[in-house]
Protein backbone atom coordinates (compact mmCIF):
# COMPACT_ATOMS: atom_id res chain seq x y z
CA UNK A 1 0.00 0.00 0.00
CA UNK A 2 1.08 3.46 -1.11
CA UNK A 3 1.57 6.61 1.75
CA UNK A 4 -0.65 9.47 1.45
CA UNK A 5 2.07 11.21 2.64
CA UNK A 6 5.73 10.77 3.04
CA UNK A 7 8.38 13.04 3.94
CA UNK A 8 12.41 11.14 3.34
CA UNK A 9 15.28 13.05 4.63
CA UNK A 10 14.06 16.28 4.97
CA UNK A 11 15.61 19.30 5.87
CA UNK A 12 14.40 23.12 6.77
CA UNK A 13 15.73 26.29 7.36
CA UNK A 14 14.52 29.68 8.30
CA UNK A 15 16.42 32.81 7.31
CA UNK A 16 19.74 30.56 6.33
CA UNK A 17 19.20 29.54 10.33
CA UNK A 18 18.20 25.23 10.35
CA UNK A 19 14.87 24.43 12.02
CA UNK A 20 14.50 20.62 11.26
CA UNK A 21 17.29 18.64 10.39
CA UNK A 22 16.58 14.65 7.99
CA UNK A 23 12.78 14.96 9.32
CA UNK A 24 11.09 11.44 8.23
CA UNK A 25 7.34 11.01 8.36
CA UNK A 26 4.77 8.89 7.14
CA UNK A 27 1.31 8.45 6.93
CA UNK A 28 -0.85 5.71 5.39
CA UNK A 29 -4.18 6.58 3.72
CA UNK A 30 -7.05 6.72 6.30
CA UNK A 31 -4.32 6.99 9.25
CA UNK A 32 -4.29 10.28 12.06
CA UNK A 33 -0.69 11.41 12.54
CA UNK A 34 0.14 13.72 15.08
CA UNK A 35 3.16 16.27 15.22
CA UNK A 36 3.67 17.81 18.79
CA UNK A 37 6.79 19.64 19.99
CA UNK A 38 7.27 22.60 22.03
CA UNK A 39 6.36 26.71 20.24
CA UNK A 40 8.90 27.54 17.64
CA UNK A 41 10.36 24.06 16.76
CA UNK A 42 8.71 23.83 13.38
CA UNK A 43 5.51 22.28 13.35
CA UNK A 44 3.41 24.78 11.47
CA UNK A 45 6.51 25.07 8.74
CA UNK A 46 6.26 21.26 8.45
CA UNK A 47 2.31 21.39 7.67
CA UNK A 48 3.23 24.22 4.74
CA UNK A 49 5.92 21.57 3.38
CA UNK A 50 3.47 19.27 3.83
CA UNK A 51 1.01 21.40 2.19
CA UNK A 52 3.58 22.34 -0.68
CA UNK A 53 3.99 26.30 -0.13
CA UNK A 54 7.37 26.01 1.69
CA UNK A 55 10.03 24.36 -0.23
CA UNK A 56 12.43 22.16 2.21
CA UNK A 57 16.37 22.67 1.55
CA UNK A 58 17.09 18.78 1.35
CA UNK A 59 14.61 15.42 1.18
CA UNK A 60 11.71 14.29 -0.61
CA UNK A 61 7.75 14.90 -0.12
CA UNK A 62 5.60 12.55 -1.90
CA UNK A 63 1.75 13.03 -1.53
CA UNK A 64 -0.08 10.24 -2.71
CA UNK A 65 3.13 8.62 -3.77
CA UNK A 66 3.69 11.21 -6.49
CA UNK A 67 7.12 14.17 -5.91
CA UNK A 68 5.20 17.28 -4.37
CA UNK A 69 8.12 19.28 -5.46
CA UNK A 70 8.96 17.53 -8.47
CA UNK A 71 5.50 17.17 -10.18
CA UNK A 72 4.19 18.83 -13.67
CA UNK A 73 1.21 20.19 -11.74
CA UNK A 74 1.62 19.84 -8.17
CA UNK A 75 -1.48 22.16 -7.98
CA UNK A 76 -3.88 19.38 -9.14
CA UNK A 77 -2.11 17.12 -6.29
CA UNK A 78 -2.25 19.97 -3.38
CA UNK A 79 -6.45 20.15 -4.37
CA UNK A 80 -6.74 16.70 -2.40
CA UNK A 81 -5.33 18.85 0.46
CA UNK A 82 -7.46 20.37 2.79
CA UNK A 83 -5.71 23.03 5.38
CA UNK A 84 -7.39 24.04 8.45
CA UNK A 85 -5.30 26.74 9.94
CA UNK A 86 -4.90 27.83 13.37
CA UNK A 87 -6.46 31.10 12.94
CA UNK A 88 -8.31 31.71 9.42
CA UNK A 89 -8.37 35.46 8.82
CA UNK A 90 -11.41 34.69 6.37
CA UNK A 91 -13.34 33.99 9.56
CA UNK A 92 -13.05 36.83 10.85
CA UNK A 93 -15.01 39.30 7.79
CA UNK A 94 -19.47 39.46 8.64
CA UNK A 95 -19.90 36.43 5.99
CA UNK A 96 -23.05 33.45 6.96
CA UNK A 97 -21.66 30.16 7.88
CA UNK A 98 -23.27 28.91 4.76
CA UNK A 99 -21.43 30.71 2.90
CA UNK A 100 -18.05 30.92 4.53
CA UNK A 101 -18.12 26.89 4.13
CA UNK A 102 -19.39 26.96 0.52
CA UNK A 103 -15.73 28.63 0.06
CA UNK A 104 -14.25 25.40 0.36
CA UNK A 105 -15.64 24.37 -2.93
CA UNK A 106 -13.90 26.74 -4.65
CA UNK A 107 -10.70 24.80 -5.07
CA UNK A 108 -12.46 22.46 -7.15
CA UNK A 109 -14.69 24.38 -9.01
CA UNK A 110 -12.56 27.69 -9.74
CA UNK A 111 -12.58 30.75 -7.98
CA UNK A 112 -13.90 32.75 -10.95
CA UNK A 113 -16.97 30.00 -11.36
CA UNK A 114 -20.70 30.50 -9.62
CA UNK A 115 -21.53 27.61 -7.15
CA UNK A 116 -24.26 25.20 -8.23
CA UNK A 117 -26.51 23.36 -6.20
CA UNK A 118 -24.02 20.13 -5.63
CA UNK A 119 -21.63 22.56 -4.32
CA UNK A 120 -24.11 23.77 -2.03
CA UNK A 121 -25.44 20.05 -1.61
CA UNK A 122 -22.06 19.70 -0.59
CA UNK A 123 -21.32 22.28 2.02
CA UNK A 124 -24.74 21.40 4.02
CA UNK A 125 -22.85 17.73 4.16
CA UNK A 126 -20.12 18.95 5.22
CA UNK A 127 -21.69 21.08 7.90
CA UNK A 128 -24.00 18.34 9.18
CA UNK A 129 -21.35 16.24 9.74
CA UNK A 130 -19.98 19.17 11.76
CA UNK A 131 -23.12 19.87 13.74
CA UNK A 132 -23.25 23.37 12.54
CA UNK A 133 -26.69 23.34 10.49
CA UNK A 134 -28.85 24.87 13.37
CA UNK A 135 -26.55 28.23 12.40
CA UNK A 136 -25.93 27.69 9.15
CA UNK A 137 -27.74 31.53 8.43
CA UNK A 138 -25.88 33.23 11.32
CA UNK A 139 -22.61 35.50 10.76
CA UNK A 140 -19.26 33.99 11.71
CA UNK A 141 -17.71 36.01 13.56
CA UNK A 142 -20.89 36.12 16.24
CA UNK A 143 -19.89 32.73 16.95
CA UNK A 144 -17.93 31.20 19.86
CA UNK A 145 -14.22 30.17 19.28
CA UNK A 146 -15.41 26.97 19.13
CA UNK A 147 -18.12 27.10 16.47
CA UNK A 148 -15.74 29.10 14.63
CA UNK A 149 -13.35 26.50 14.48
CA UNK A 150 -16.37 23.84 13.59
CA UNK A 151 -17.17 25.94 10.73
CA UNK A 152 -13.43 26.29 9.50
CA UNK A 153 -13.45 22.01 9.46
CA UNK A 154 -16.87 22.13 7.91
CA UNK A 155 -15.22 24.40 5.18
CA UNK A 156 -12.26 22.12 4.64
CA UNK A 157 -14.37 18.54 4.20
CA UNK A 158 -16.44 20.88 1.55
CA UNK A 159 -13.56 20.58 -0.92
CA UNK A 160 -14.04 16.73 -0.12
CA UNK A 161 -9.89 15.89 0.16
CA UNK A 162 -8.11 12.87 0.17
CA UNK A 163 -5.70 14.58 3.14
CA UNK A 164 -6.00 17.03 5.95
CA UNK A 165 -3.81 19.03 7.94
CA UNK A 166 -4.85 20.55 10.96
CA UNK A 167 -2.53 23.34 12.82
CA UNK A 168 -3.30 23.43 16.64
CA UNK A 169 -7.03 22.83 15.94
CA UNK A 170 -7.84 23.59 19.49
CA UNK A 171 -5.32 26.81 20.42
CA UNK A 172 -7.57 29.27 22.45
CA UNK A 173 -10.48 26.94 23.30
CA UNK A 174 -11.85 25.72 27.28
CA UNK A 175 -11.57 21.98 27.70
CA UNK A 176 -15.03 21.10 26.93
CA UNK A 177 -14.35 23.10 23.43
CA UNK A 178 -11.19 21.55 22.96
CA UNK A 179 -12.83 17.37 23.84
CA UNK A 180 -15.77 18.71 21.14
CA UNK A 181 -13.08 19.85 18.88
CA UNK A 182 -11.10 16.55 18.91
CA UNK A 183 -14.46 14.37 18.81
CA UNK A 184 -15.24 16.48 15.83
CA UNK A 185 -12.10 15.57 13.69
CA UNK A 186 -12.11 12.25 14.92
CA UNK A 187 -15.72 11.94 13.48
CA UNK A 188 -14.76 13.83 10.21
CA UNK A 189 -11.49 11.73 9.75
CA UNK A 190 -13.58 8.10 9.95
CA UNK A 191 -16.53 8.94 8.14
CA UNK A 192 -14.77 10.76 5.45
CA UNK A 193 -12.03 8.13 5.22
CA UNK A 194 -9.41 10.90 5.45
CA UNK A 195 -5.83 10.82 6.02
CA UNK A 196 -5.51 13.04 8.72
CA UNK A 197 -2.27 14.99 10.19
CA UNK A 198 -2.40 17.55 12.82
CA UNK A 199 0.01 19.56 14.41
CA UNK A 200 -0.55 20.25 18.04
CA UNK A 201 1.06 21.47 21.59
CA UNK A 202 -1.04 18.74 23.50
CA UNK A 203 0.64 15.48 23.94
CA UNK A 204 -2.62 14.20 26.14
CA UNK A 205 -4.94 15.07 23.50
CA UNK A 206 -3.39 13.59 20.63
CA UNK A 207 -2.09 10.06 21.99
CA UNK A 208 -6.30 9.50 22.40
CA UNK A 209 -6.79 9.68 18.55
CA UNK A 210 -3.69 9.59 16.75
CA UNK A 211 -2.51 6.28 15.06
CA UNK A 212 0.94 7.46 14.68
CA UNK A 213 2.74 10.64 16.62
CA UNK A 214 6.38 12.63 16.09
CA UNK A 215 7.60 14.71 18.43
CA UNK A 216 9.92 17.83 17.44
CA UNK A 217 12.69 18.39 19.59
CA UNK A 218 16.02 20.03 18.90
CA UNK A 219 15.65 20.09 15.13
CA UNK A 220 15.25 16.67 14.94
CA UNK A 221 11.65 14.66 14.48
CA UNK A 222 11.34 11.20 16.59
CA UNK A 223 8.27 8.67 16.66
CA UNK A 224 7.19 8.24 20.02
CA UNK A 225 3.94 6.52 19.32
Amino acid sequence: MHHSVELKGVDISIGGLPLLRDVNIEAMPCEMVAIIGANGTGKTTLLKVTNGTFRPDRGKVYVMHQDLFEHKKPEELRKEIAVVPQKSNSLRFPIKVEDAVLMGRYGKIGIMRRPKEVDRSKAYEAMSLTGITSFAKRLVHELSGGEQQKVALARALAQEPQILLLDEPTTFLDAPSKAEIMETIHNMHRQRHLTTIMVSHEEEWVKNYANKVYLLRDKACYRIV
